[in-house]
């Protein structure tokens, strides 16, 4: 049998206090919607449809967030939960059983959602929803259930009276529904009076056919939801310590795990250490034996087995097996360090390659350039690539050795073996194995 997902997405979250949509708040890197589709995608889901509200339908947001081959719905009018289901009923008409989720519940885990749905299929369920026990249940749906353990309704705590207050079990709306019952009832619900329909009551009209069926979790952590900034920042944190224990669990060593923030995407190789306050972002690549130093920052980059990372920045950048990076330096842009490769304390390195063997020293600046095997770059080096409108590059062949201070403005090139003096300011082309110095740079090998 086969399952199809809905996830509504379409709220815009006012106790949040953002002028960003409460689905597209992040945790651990991913916005929340993004955490809903990658929970049914592990679970087995592929098909899946996001209902959204028209104004965050296009946002690049919103796609950054969601996973390749997942379909975009809208919602004309906030008219609740159930209108907003409806709205997905044509993008899952293929499937046997459709899941339905918000996408501010990213806590459920993908064992449990798998257990569910493999449960409604196995029972003949019509609906099938998923409970969670936790400590305080203060402003939580209850769900009631029957003298066999089955839900007969969710019930929202102002309605409910005072022996179902006492129960621990709320609604994490998460349910599972046959796929040809589910919109005649929904259909047929009755409006509220402020004229929104509710998915929840659907589970009445199953539960009087006696065919509703219920999944409790007793992790409390399973029901904990997101309506407000601090909500947000408990889930963060239940989430960052989730994915540090996985990482720790496959091999990686964390200094101190309450303070390494790892987001949601990240591979990391065994063997790895990472220092305390490190911080790194999704879609990043961490290979096997890698040093991360302590307060380091990693986004979107690729570290190759045995490289080093001390405390530095690498952003949107390659760094090749066995190269190092030193404390406060910044790689971005693009910036490639191959295998070997070295940049020290205090440089920054743009849009550039650094060659296997070449070694960029502090307080360096790097941008726009190719450098070859073997180059030495000496401290406060400088590629003038920016002429106040356009950007130039600059090349340096191999076995090159640029003196310290070494002004070099773009468009240039550095034969192989060519050499600088301290101090020089290099405004043409230095042809392999020249040597050159002052200002403006002047060959000095013949003198």
């Amino acid at each position: 049998m086969t399952t199809a997902g809905i996830i509504l997405a379409a709220g815009k979250g006012t106790r949040m206090k953002s002028k960003l949509n409460k689905p597209l708040h992040k945790v651990g890197g991913v916005a929340l919607v993004g955490h809903t589709v990658r929970i049914m995608r592990i679970a087995g889901v592929e098909d899946i449809a996001v209902v959204v509200s028209r104004d965050i339908a296009d946002s690049p947001e919103l796609r950054d967030a969601l996973l390749p081959n997942v379909s975009i719905v809208v919602q004309e009018e906030q008219l609740g939960t159930a209108d907003a289901t409806k709205s997905a009923r044509y993008a899952v008409a293929g499937a046997d059983s459709v899941l339905v989720a918000p996408a501010d519940m990213i806590l459920v885990t993908d064992e449990i959602v798998d257990q569910m749905t493999k449960l409604h299929q196995e029972s003949d369920s019509l609906a099938t929803v998923l409970g969670a026990i936790v400590d305080d249940a203060s402003g939580l749906g209850r769900i009631k259930l029957d003298a066999s353990g089955q839900p007969t309704a969710i019930v929202e705590e102002h309605e409910a009276d005072d022996e179902l207050l006492l129960s621990k079990l709320i609604n994490t709306a998460w349910y599972c529904f046959d796929n040809k019952w589910v919109w005649d009832v929904l259909d047929s619900v009755t409006p509220a009076d402020t004229g929104e329909v509710y998915l929840p009551r659907v589970i009445e009209t199953a539960s009087a056919d006696q065919r509703s069926r219920v999944v409790v979790s007793n992790d409390s952590e399973t029901g904990m939801g997101v309506n407000d900034r601090i909500q947000l920042s408990r889930v963060e944190a239940v989430m960052r310590r989730r994915t540090n224990e996985a990482h720790m669990g496959s091999g990686v060593t964390l200094q101190d795990p309450d303070n390494t923030y790892i987001d949601v995407d990240v591979e990391i190789g065994s063997d790895t250490y990472i220092g305390a306050g490190s911080q790194i972002g999704t879609r990043s690549v961490i290979g096997t034996n890698v040093v991360i130093g302590p307060n380091s920052q990693i986004a979107s980059s690729t570290i190759g087995d045995g490289a080093t990372v001390d405390g530095a920045r690498v952003i949107g950048s390659v760094v090749g097996e066995r190269a190092s990076v030193g404390r406060n330096s910044l790689l971005r842009g693009g910036t490639e360090l191959k295998p070997g490769s070295k940049v020290g304390n205090l440089a920054e390195i743009k849009n550039s390659v650094i060659g296997s063997g070449s070694s960029v020293s502090h307080f360096s600046y790097v941008g726009d350039a190719t450098l070859g095997e073997n180059v030495n770059i000496g401290a406060g080096t400088v590629t003038c690539n920016y002429d106040g409108k356009d950007k130039h590059p600059t090349v340096i062949e191999d076995d090159a050795l640029i003196g310290s201070s070494t002004m070099l403005v773009a468009p240039v090139t550095i034969g192989k073996a060519a050499r600088t003096g301290a101090g020089a300011v290099v405004r043409s082309d230095v042809m392999a194995g020249d040597t050159v110095a002052g200002v403006p740079a002047q060959s000095i090998k013949s003198k």
